[in-house]
């Protein structure tokens, strides 16, 4: 049995293999596996779930699967998502992508927000600025270094401010395993 980290609609089901928001064959969610530290050190610190569905993937042309990143990530991280393309904008019907610098640690935790002022933790990290960034609706969406998931989107003030967005850092060990646990790899 295999489970997949992939972005968890407010749905029973998944869509998967096309580009278009609402198109691509449906496949249920058997069972969804939310970190168990999920906010507790941060409103969202952990914040990554996996999912089991009720059948495997079918890999071909449309649908693959990606290696997760054992911590190397490159000065830029692309992300994928349908989520706005600008603040109080409207979802997107075709998957959208934008390669946006990684900002360090150091730098993001002195942004003056309360959910960045010296409260993020490593098992974060920031992209983005306001040449590109992530937007509402983008949550749970991939951030791809060297073709290997390092990330996922997690929170953000705004959409392409001069606030960078912050992403799970799925190579930090806490949550790798944790996912191993779930997939057993």
């Amino acid at each position: 049995m295999e489970t997949y980290v992939v972005q968890c609609p407010d749905k029973d089901f998944i869509r998967v293999g096309s580009k278009y928001r609402l198109t691509g064959p449906k496949i249920n969610i058997k069972s969804h596996f939310v970190h168990p530290l999920y906010g507790l050190q941060h409103r969202f610190d952990y914040d990554v779930q996996l999912l089991e569905l009720f059948r495997c993937l079918s890999f071909g042309r449309t649908v693959s699967n990606i290696e997760i990143s054992q911590g190397v990530c490159g000065d830029d991280v692309i992300v994928t998502g349908w989520g706005y393309s600008e603040e109080k904008g409207d979802y997107n019907d075709i998957l959208q992508r934008v390669k946006i610098e990684v900002v360090p640690l150091a730098a993001c935790q002195k942004v003056k927000n309360p959910w960045y002022n010296h409260t993020l933790t490593t098992r974060m990290f920031c992209a983005g600025d306001e040449q590109g960034d992530a937007c509402q609706g983008d949550s749970g969406g991939a951030a791809v270094s060297y073709s290997r998931l390092v990330g996922l989107s997690s929170f953000g003030y705004g959409c392409g401010r001069h606030l960078p967005g912050v992403y799970v850092n799925l190579s930090h060990p806490d949550i790798r395993i944790w996912i191993r646990q779930y997939t057993r790899i």
